[in-house]
């Protein structure tokens, strides 16, 4: 039953966003929090594993879900540091033999990525990222302001003191290639700048 709930229909890394790319799972946005996204995945934390670092919080899926038509397993990261947690992470782990098919996928929805390679041409990794705050006034302005509020100094040097907020893509994901790798076939996808853009309310700091 379990896994009859989780093949969703999955959306890839479309650009189709107020806020940049949209998570790979339908219906979710970057920003809700844990008891948003067990709804839409009709889960419970009887349904997942739970691993803390720091003030993220990861949960480990133990079913496998439906990515650009290729089951995966998957993983959820909130961070804790907020008044409330708010999605910022999911990874995807994928079979060795769908991997060129997924990254085929990503290639048609967001163009051609980036490439990382060794010294002798192989390829470690391709990463797609929207376009950085720079390029939005308004939207690099609110998330100055979320830092502000929560004692984050920020800068437009890129060498200065504080955080250099208008280098930052909106949403970003990365599928490594490198197959001495762990994670080879592993995608992460990180939606943080998306996620303050879309509930700035919840980046209040904890009292």
């Amino acid at each position: 039953m379990l896994m009859a709930v989780l093949v969703l229909i999955f959306t890839g890394c479309s650009r189709h966003s107020s806020y940049g790319t949209p998570p790979p799972i339908k219906k979710f946005k970057w920003g809700m929090n844990v008891t948003e996204a067990f709804h839409v995945l009709g889960i419970s934390e009887k349904d997942v594993t739970k691993t803390t670092l720091g003030t993220t919080s990861t949960f480990i899926g133990k079913g496998k879900i439906m990515i650009s038509g290729r089951p995966a397993e998957y993983s959820l990261t909130f961070d804790y540091y907020f008044s409330e947690p708010v999605l910022i992470g999911i990874t995807a782990k994928f079979k060795p033999e769908d991997i060129e098919d997924v990254e085929q996928n990503l290639t048609k929805q967001r163009g051609q990525g980036e490439y990382r390679y060794t010294a002798i041409s192989k390829p470690l990794s391709v990463t797609w990222k929207d376009d950085t705050l720079e390029h939005n006034e308004q939207w690099k302005a609110k998330v100055e302001e979320i830092y502000r509020n929560n004692g984050v100094e920020v800068t437009d040097e890129s060498l200065g003191k504080g955080i250099n907020v208008g280098n930052k893509p909106i949403t970003s994901c990365q599928l490594t290639l490198d197959k001495t790798s762990p994670l080879f076939g592993t995608i992460l996808f990180n939606g943080q700048v998306a996620a303050m853009l879309n509930y700035p309310d919840r980046y209040t700091p904890k009292k």
